[in-house]
């Protein structure tokens, strides 16, 4: 099955065919399953790859949702400061309306990061994307925008750790 999955030759009719090959022998079958049954399928991690999925995985819910709290709070910072002026005219919102915004996505993130991991992590990545076009559009943080660039690709790294470990 590992071969139908690697070549993306999957048989028509839902019964694996015998892969030939000039170089490989003849492989037989692998008994009939039903479509799409590789996708439920459990695969056997290390358990360093399990042990980084899981700081990743309560990383990228926590860290959200301090964030998102906190764009109500201000307690971290003065979040004002790091929204575009270029993006609020563009949304066409005060830069407490964007916050609140803000908030409430990266609070939805931490909570589908939480409940599907599979999706959360492709939310958490592209809206560091986000973020760091935001930060860029703007003088004066390009140093932050590098910092969120190389999150968000602990971000791609948790979508590809989430798509085995869960």
């Amino acid at each position: 099955m590992a071969h139908y999955i690697e070549t993306l030759d999957f048989p028509h009719d839902g019964q694996p065919q015998p892969v030939r090959s000039a170089a490989a022998p003849v492989v037989e079958p692998f008994e009939a399953v039903e479509s799409n049954s590789w996708l439920d399928e459990e695969i056997e991690v290390s358990v360093a790859t399990y042990e980084a999925y899981k700081v990743l995985y309560y990383a990228f819910i926590a860290l959200p949702a301090i964030a998102g709290l906190d764009k109500f709070a201000h307690l971290l910072t003065s979040w004002d400061q790091y929204v575009s002026p270029k993006f609020a005219a563009v949304l066409h919102m005060t830069p407490g309306g964007i916050l609140a915004l803000v908030g409430l996505i990266e609070l939805a993130i931490a909570v589908v990061v939480a409940l599907k991991p599979r999706i959360g992590s492709w939310a958490v990545t592209v809206w560091l994307w986000i973020i760091v076009l935001n930060l860029l559009s703007m003088h004066g943080y390009a140093d932050l925008a590098v910092c969120d660039l190389a999150l968000s690709a602990a971000g791609y790294a948790f979508t590809r750790l989430a798509a085995e470990c869960n």
